[in-house]
């Protein structure tokens, strides 16, 4: 009854710990998750993604400089003074001309009067005649003079411009017709600066994809190396279980219980190592995947009983490798844009051609006189620069651009050769990694037959402990390095895909 009691506390405070403490769901993920998820998460990869997207505006940017520009302007200006067009004195001139006028008439009447009054028959007749009176009256105050003074404050008024408050707008419209080429040369080279950005970007994706398939492989091997371990430590508790009876018996001496148990020990501390292994190998894993570091993975392949090794058919020509080597392919876009750049510097020393168009208003405006209203005007024509002399400068500028795209052809040749190398490098990895394949599996059928007949001589009493030590050491070597030569070969035909530029 107390068995059962304690048996009942303890199923409920198993059930208390996992409410408490939920176990996070298992996840499988295949070699082709890891890899998309790798890249998802990936950030270099994303500014890579952000740098074709830059590239990819530059382009549309170098084509707008086959279209017009257009663009409008506006300005206001207040000034302190209006524009006086006649000095102060001429402009007094003008606003008086009828009162000057009629000082001079004066000055030439008031002697003629003057005269006549000093003689008695005319004063007389003067006096006597009211009409002559008004007469000499009017000679002195002539109505006219006065408007001739309205008149030249008039014309003096309108020498005076009203340029206090200015306004001004123009629309312009400009046209290339001919540059020296070098709108084609940018367009150009923002072309390849597009597909170059994409070259580099497929570049990172393959590094992520091979480094994903390195943790990937190397979480399968710690893996099947921790299955090995777990089998050998409980093929070590076994042992040394029979040795304990077989030393009761008289059979066994301590010292043969004593080397089992030192064995056990040792393998049981190995078998702690390979589960740190395993647990940090898909820590960094799931950090390439973006998955929280606890994340309870496991790997399509390591619950499986053996590695499969699929069947590689790597076929390539030189020519496939300089097509599709995303390296080969940077540096060659690379060159063509030096290429293009020496058309750039020479064309900045060609003549050039535009065609132009505005559109100007003006407030005031002098198109109908001088008024403070809005008025406008249109003007097109041609402006064409021809460079003369620089003293060198042009050539030397394309000398340069000349020798920079050489340094590229030059870097571009001698990557084709480092390539070439390392291509044959991984075909002969891929041919040591299959010979040592068929050497571990040679192997590895020898110590399953050495271990079966070390079992049976040891159960039978024929053979020491030591010598069934050394065969599970044997066995579980074998083993660990059989399943090594098979990641080995899926490990180096992805590194020759990657090289020929084949690895999707």
């Amino acid at each position: 009854m107390r068995s059962i009691k304690i048996k009942r506390n303890l199923a409920v405070l198993a059930v208390l710990f996992l409410m408490a403490f939920p176990v996070m769901a298992q996840q499988t993920l295949t070699l082709k998750d890891c890899r998309d998820m790798a890249l998802g998460n990936n950030k270099n990869l994303k500014i890579s993604q952000e740098k074709v997207n830059m590239a990819n505006y530059d382009k549309k940017i170098a084509r707008a400089n086959y279209f017009p520009t257009i663009s409008a302007q506006g300005t206001y200006m207040h000034n302190e003074k209006q524009l006086q067009l006649l000095s102060d004195e001429k402009i007094n001139t003008i606003n008086t001309v009828g009162t000057t006028l009629q000082g001079d008439v004066n000055g030439f009447i008031d002697p003629i009067i003057q005269n006549l009054m000093e003689n008695p028959l005319m004063y007389q007749i003067i006096i006597n005649n009211p009409e002559l009176q008004a007469l000499i009256q009017d000679l002195h105050h002539i109505g006219a003079f006065e408007t001739l003074d309205a008149i030249g404050q008039e014309v003096s008024k309108n020498f005076t411009l009203d340029t206090r408050n200015v306004y001004a707008g123009m629309i312009t419209v400009m046209e290339p017709v001919y540059a020296g080429g070098k709108i084609r040369a940018y367009n150009k080279m923002a072309q390849y600066a597009q597909d170059l950005a994409q070259m580099q970007l497929t570049t990172e994706q393959q590094e992520i994809i091979v480094a994903t398939d390195k943790a990937y492989w190397q979480i399968v091997s710690l893996a099947n190396k921790q299955k090995l371990t777990e089998n050998y430590v409980e093929l070590l508790r076994t042992m040394s279980d029979n040795v304990d009876k077989l030393v009761n018996e008289g059979m066994a001496t301590n010292a043969d219980k004593l080397s089992v148990k030192v064995k056990l020990n040792d393998a049981e501390l190995s078998l702690i190592r390979v589960q740190n292994g395993v647990a940090l190998s898909k820590m960094l894993l799931c950090q390439s995947c973006g998955l929280p570091l606890d994340s309870n993975i496991i790997l399509e392949d390591e619950n499986l009983e053996d590695v499969n090794v699929p069947v590689y058919t790597n076929q390539y020509t030189e020519e496939d490798i300089m097509n599709n080597r995303p390296e080969l392919q940077s540096l060659k876009l690379a060159t063509q844009i030096y290429d293009k750049k020496v058309n750039i510097a020479r064309a900045d020393f060609l003549p050039t051609v535009a065609v132009f168009g505005n559109y100007i208003v003006t407030n005031p405006s002098a198109f109908n006189g001088f008024e403070n209203e809005f008025h406008g005007f249109y003007n097109f024509g041609v402006v064409a620069k021809v460079p003369l002399f620089h003293f060198g400068e042009g050539y030397n500028k394309i000398r340069k651009a000349k020798s920079e795209a050489t340094v590229y052809k030059l870097k571009l040749d001698d990557t084709k050769e480092l390539v070439m190398l390392q291509v044959s490098q991984y075909e002969k990895q891929i041919k040591e990694a299959e010979q040592r394949l068929q050497m571990t599996t040679e192997k590895m059928s020898d110590a399953e037959e050495n271990l079966r007949m070390a079992t049976v001589g040891f159960n039978e009493g024929m053979i020491p402990s030591s010598t069934l030590e050394a065969a599970q050491t044997a066995w579980m070597q074998a083993h660990s390095e059989f399943i090594d030569a098979k990641i080995d070969v899926i490990m180096a035909n992805t590194y020759l895909k990657k090289s020929i530029g084949k690895l999707e």
